[in-house]
């Protein structure tokens, strides 16, 4: 099935980076023994599938419990549960300085696992932060009960994301050569034995006692889906186009590009700060650091800095979700190559994104070097889903990327949702964008049943006076279910769209936003919404998004 556009645009910035003050210098791998040889019997691979929604889940035991539906994050540095499972499963919470941060700062806790498991694959007694992640759960139709994150990821001594097939393929270190865990065993050993140091969790007299151990009388929730596509499918392509488009199929040759990690040297030794996978990207003309996260949804995110080093004009604004909540811009970046990848005037996210010195705070700043350890991008998963596979290579540091084959298809091919969110960035340019005037959020998963909604909904939060919405009569605290009539603009081999009949599902502000920035200011637009125990179509005028800021020269009128 096509994915006209990422599943999970809200969660663009998923769990971004998971720093605390808890995030110490960890060895680098262990170099293997030239002279020493394995038999191929003492490394064993475990093979699991995977659901690919924008984004990779995957079904992950803790302590022996589940399986439970987890995120494949390469980009955060801890591992994470959803507070629901930790109190589910009765877990200790111990306090953790300065939250998470990814989009925006969260509050969390730390918990000590006795085992995570995927498949075959068990990471054995590791850290993990216990947060809550629900108010994901209104845009994703069901509970995203964890993120599996680097300090489970690193035990990989090779990844395989088969994603014509659906497959993830786990390679363990040999016994023996696997990365060092110091670090994280010594904050275990503090946080179970109550000692620790000040600022650290663990420190006395802070831990917290274990949650209530009655279990909840429903399973997760009785509203959980099977994956669809409810928020973004109707992001359909407009028959106008600004201009002609190059082409963007998947790319018929394969790659294998060279990461490094955030090691810095101490008196003559290397320690692994944080296990992120970094990439020299060029980004018009320049070449920055960007990190591979399997946890973002878009192709690109760029920091403020970066944009305005680059002179990145920005578009529409957006809230996005991960973390906690946030804004973002869009914009077009002229130019970005990494291996054989080269694309013109390609989409961007544009927001302020953490730093490693700003986790690391005093600490950080008296390690020699760290400032390298920053970032000045994202590049996501949709740079994989070009290909057919990618095999990560922790032993050496690769990233290969197979293509497709002459006769194949690339079912996930991302370029549909890139040309939308290009033409949306240019139509805004060019006071072609519409808007409706209002700003909303997806109802949370367990109100759904309470406000009477069978698919979820996007309340309203305010609406501008004299606005498009309130024209029409909306108000704050309605809940927008469809689109009506909608899905007679659906292509006809757009297969994922969640419809009703002709109705499109709503549950998700990003996908409003974009979809009336792809319609003429004036369209005309019917909203089914939900208000109390009522439900009624409204009608309304889009209103003009009226852009103000610099445009391209060549995208001017």
């Amino acid at each position: 099935m096509k994915l006209w556009i990422t599943r999970l645009f809200a969660l663009s910035l998923a769990i971004g980076l998971l720093a605390s003050a808890a995030t110490l210098a960890q060895d680098a791998p262990k170099p293997a023994d030239p002279e020493k040889k394995t038999e191929a019997k003492d490394i064993a691979t475990s093979t699991v599938d995977f659901e690919f929604e924008g984004l990779m889940f995957v079904q992950t035991k803790v302590n022996g419990k589940g399986p439970y539906k987890f995120l494949f994050d390469s980009g955060a540095t801890q591992s994470v549960l959803n507070e629901r499972l930790a109190k589910e499963l009765g877990l200790e919470l111990h306090d953790m300085p300065g939250g998470v941060q990814g989009v925006g700062t969260a509050d969390a806790k730390l918990v000590v696992l006795d085992s995570m498991e995927i498949g075959g694959f068990k990471r054995g007694e590791c850290i993990a932060a216990s947060m809550n992640l629900d108010h994901m759960s209104g845009t994703l139709g069901y509970h995203m009960m964890g993120i599996i994150g680097q300090n489970v990821i690193k035990r990989m001594q090779k990844v395989e994301i088969d994603f014509s097939a659906g497959k993830l393929a786990m390679t363990r270190y040999p016994a023996g050569e696997e990365p060092s865990d110091m670090q994280e065993d010594m904050l275990i050993r503090m946080l179970k034995g109550g000692g620790g140091m000040p600022g650290m969790p663990g420190m006395p007299g802070r831990r917290q006692p274990p949650p209530d151990e009655k279990k909840p009388d429903k399973k997760d929730d009785e509203f959980s889906l099977e994956p669809v596509l409810p928020n973004a499918a109707w992001l359909l392509q407009d028959e106008r186009r600004t201009e002609s488009k190059p082409d963007r199929r998947s790319p018929t040759e394969g790659m294998t590009l060279t990461y490094r990690t955030g090691e810095l040297e101490f008196f003559g030794r290397k320690m692994e700060l944080v296990p992120y996978w970094y990439l020299d990207c060029v980004i018009n003309g320049k070449t920055k650091s960007f990190m591979f996260d399997t946890g973002a949804s878009m192709l690109l995110a760029l920091g403020t800095k970066l944009a305005e080093d680059v002179k990145i004009p920005t578009s529409f604004t957006y809230p996005v979700k991960g973390i906690g909540k946030g804004d973002a811009k869009s914009g077009l970046v002229d130019s970005f190559q990494v291996g054989v990848i080269k694309e013109v005037d390609a989409p961007c996210t544009i927001m302020e994104l953490p730093k490693i010195t700003d986790q690391l705070g005093q600490m950080g700043a008296m390690i020699p070097g760290v400032d390298k350890l920053n970032f000045d991008g994202i590049v996501g998963i949709t740079l994989a889903t070009r290909f057919k596979k990618m095999i990560v290579d922790a032993k050496n540091r690769h990233i290969e990327f197979i293509p497709y084959g002459k006769d194949e298809v690339n079912k996930l091919e991302p370029s549909h949702s890139e040309e939308f969110v290009r033409d949306a960035v240019i139509r805004t340019w060019q006071g072609k964008a519409g808007t409706f005037s209002l700003t909303g959020d997806s109802v949370q998963l367990e109100n759904w049943k309470a406000k009477g909604l069978e698919s979820g909904g996007l309340e309203i939060e305010s609406v501008v006076e004299g606005g498009a919405a309130h024209k029409a009569g909306l108000k704050k605290g309605d809940i927008i279910t469809h689109l009506v009539g909608a899905a007679d603009d659906l292509p006809e081999d757009m297969e994922d769209a969640d419809v009703d009949g002709k109705d499109v599902k709503v549950r998700d502000m990003p996908a409003l936003i974009m979809w009336a920035c792809s319609k003429d200011p004036g369209t005309e637009v019917s909203v089914r919404i939900k208000r109390g125990d009522e439900v009624k179509d409204l009608k309304l005028k889009l209103d003009d998004y009226g852009f103000k800021g610099s445009v391209p020269d060549r995208f001017k009128k």
